[in-house]
């Protein structure tokens, strides 16, 4: 329901667009897009095939604004029909012909429908990239509906990533406007969004009262299919209020509903639910006759998510009714299904950043000669009027005029030859930047990766030959107490092997994720630093198993930044001290101290440590540099340190020279304005 209100949004956006006259007239457009409208009432396929056979028939009468619409329209109907390669690729290709087209409805579409398609594949930050760009663009529109519903888009993708207080936030927003301007349909949607919001809070009984409030407005006012959300969602919080008869009336309402709506692939979360329901209700044969159909509808719609859900049910139910080894292939089945999910979402996640990359080389070369063109230009206009200047003048300077003439063809092969040797000398500088920081990422990534998973993936080979062996024993009825016991001691080990490494590379994925951190700051509160640090850093000493002393000085300042950022930042650098600075000091000691400067403070933090060789200051911030790699280290710690201050905090850090050991100064500003947030 919500895709679909955004997807008539976004192409009410794209019939905002005008560029230049078009020689098909506006009426004559609207009838084409009339007919390919009709064809993807069939099916989103066939509404691909109508728009390809309109832009290869009208191709050369078409203008770029009437071909922009169609390719939205194509990539709308991609996405619908799980084709998200293709529906990033098309839109690839609007962005290319939009480059001369300056309304703001190009933009604005444009990331709204590609995060639409990020949004598809639960890839929820590359999606909330997108949100928030065509939130920077929907004011240029002056049209109230499109600020309000990317507010909404936006609020759903932070409810996705368990950002509770920024999602109720932006649905508060999206819901008092709709009360505002008297929006019905957008009031019963407000109201559901902050159920959901107090459901995954644990306020139940709030998120019954919203959702039995936003279930009597859809009555009301005749929303059938709307209707079926709520009762969904009723029934969710009658299930986790354990009111189970509430919870499967309402669940089998909303299943009928949306079957009845023709909506079949959005019934298959309300059965699941209600297959959970029957399971903890000891009612087995219920529960399994919902998850076969789900898992064969989850097949048939190519929806991995309801099908990873259903197959996760359905190993617990086997489980619960003893069947182990069909458990185990239900396990087997979901993990599968896991790894395709992820392996797309990586896969697609790469392919947009490669073609983002590809587009901005694009426009660039489009760009450069744009400005290749004006300079010839340029110096022809010139050549035209120093010949008139000389055909005037010819009789009376005809030497002075020859030695003009000579200097500037002169500096005119001087500037193109500067302008080749310095476009080459750019291409090479920007090609050799990308690649040696997309190697330096991938290579230490997967480099820090290979380890921990390959003893996974061996564990689990080694675990599934036994097993295999054991079922045969067991098979020929061969199988002794004393192999049993041999093979559950094994099992337990190579588990054990399995669940540290899984963990550890997940704490891996965590440290990667904290190279940006964009999504992990609190918000910004004022805080005095010095008596900050004092109360803190004592803290952080207190959880290492070694003697070590601290100085803390300077001048109180209040200023106006994310103080568990700088928390961060300061319990990196004496994790990194520790680790590196005291491992041969007898009576280690760490300094830091504050000091004011105009509308900036300094903090020095330095250790009587080993310090760190000058050859080594101007890496040490890179990320997977490090000295220690086979002691485990990752070599991001200086790095999230570098990304908090820069990125996050806008300040500067860097490593000074010093005799003692290592010595870092960060300055900070004294506040961040909320546009520079923004």
């Amino acid at each position: 329901m919500k895709r679909t209100y955004y997807a008539l949004l976004l192409l009410f956006v794209a019939l905002y667009v005008k560029g230049s006259f078009a020689q098909i007239p506006d009426d004559e457009f609207s009838l084409l897009r009339k007919e390919i409208s009709i064809e993807s009432n069939k099916s989103p396929l066939a509404g691909i095939k109508k728009v390809d056979e309109v832009l290869t028939k009208f191709n050369a009468q078409l203008a770029k604004h009437q071909q922009i619409r169609l390719l939205y329209l194509k990539s709308w109907y991609q996405i619908s029909s799980d084709r998200i390669e293709e529906a990033l690729s098309t839109l690839e290709q609007t962005r290319l012909l939009a480059k001369d087209i300056t309304e703001p409805g190009i933009l604005y579409s444009y990331y709204g429908i590609t995060a639409s398609a990020f949004n598809y594949i639960e890839s929820y930050e590359l999606a909330l990239d997108n949100y928030m760009k065509a939130y920077k663009e929907a004011p240029l529109l002056k049209q109230p509906q499109f600020i309000q519903q990317t507010e909404n888009n936006i609020g759903h993708v932070y409810l996705k990533l368990g950002l509770m207080d920024k999602a109720e936030y932006y649905f508060n927003r999206f819901y008092n406007h709709a009360v505002e301007n008297n929006l019905l349909s957008q009031q019963g949607v407000g109201l559901n969004n902050l159920g959901e919001t107090a459901f995954y809070r644990g306020d139940f009984n709030k998120a019954e009262e919203l959702h039995q409030k936003a279930l009597a407005l859809r009555k009301k006012h005749g929303y059938e299919y709307h209707q079926s959300w709520s009762l969904y969602n009723l029934g969710r919080v009658y299930f986790a209020k354990n009111e189970l008869d509430k919870a499967e009336q309402f669940l089998n309402l909303a299943i009928e509903r949306l079957t009845k709506q023709n909506a079949k692939s959005k019934a298959l979360m309300p059965k699941i639910e209600l297959a959970r329901m029957f399971i903890s209700q000891n009612q087995p044969h219920k529960a399994e006759k919902i998850l076969e159909e789900v898992i064969l509808l989850s097949k048939d719609y190519k929806k991995l998510s309801t099908l990873k859900e259903a197959l996760t049910e359905t190993a617990t139910l086997k489980r619960l009714k003893g069947d182990f080894e069909s458990a185990l292939s239900s396990l087997d089945e979901r993990n599968t299904v896991v790894q395709q999910i992820a392996e797309r979402k990586s896969s697609i996640g790469l392919a947009h950043m490669v073609s983002q990359t590809e587009l901005q080389t694009k426009e660039m070369a489009l760009q450069q000669l744009e400005q290749e063109h004006q300079l010839a230009m340029s110096i022809a206009k010139s050549e035209k009027q120093i010949g008139l200047i000389l055909l005037l003048s010819f009789m009376l300077l005809t030497s002075i005029t020859s030695f003009f003439l000579y200097r500037l063809n002169r500096k005119r092969l001087q500037l193109q030859n500067l302008l080749t040797r310095l476009k080459r000398t750019q291409d090479k500088l920007v090609e050799s930047e990308k690649m040696r920081a997309m190697t330096t990422l991938v290579s230490g990534m997967a480099h820090q990766l290979n380890t921990p998973l390959g003893l996974v993936i061996t564990a689990n080979s080694s675990l599934q030959s036994q097993v295999e062996v054991l079922t045969n024993k067991l098979s020929d009825k061969s199988l002794t107490q004393v192999q049993l016991s041999h093979f559950l001691n094994e099992s337990n080990e190579l588990i054990n092997l399995s669940q540290r490494n899984s963990e550890r590379a997940a704490e891996m994925i965590q440290t990667f994720k904290m190279m940006s951190a964009k999504l992990q700051m609190n918000e910004r509160r004022q805080f005095e630093v010095l008596g900050f640090l004092r109360n803190k850093v004592p803290q952080i000493i207190r959880t290492y198993n070694q003697s070590i002393q601290y100085q803390i000085t300077g001048k109180e300042i209040v200023i106006s930044s994310y103080s568990s950022v700088l928390l961060k930042v300061i319990n990196q650098f004496i994790e990194n001290s520790v680790r590196h600075g005291f491992e041969e000091i007898e009576t280690p000691l760490i300094k830091i101290s504050v000091n004011i400067k105009l509308n900036e403070i300094e903090i020095h933090y330095s250790d009587n440590g080993v310090g760190i060789e000058q050859e080594k200051r101007s890496k040490i911030f890179d990320p997977f540099y490090t000295t220690r790699l086979s002691d485990g280290n990752l070599g991001l710690g200086l790095n999230i340190i570098y990304n908090s201050v820069v990125h996050i905090m806008h300040g500067q850090v860097e490593c000074l020279g010093d005799d003692e050991g290592a010595h870092f100064l960060i300055v900070l500003p004294k506040n961040i304005s909320s546009e520079t947030v923004e």
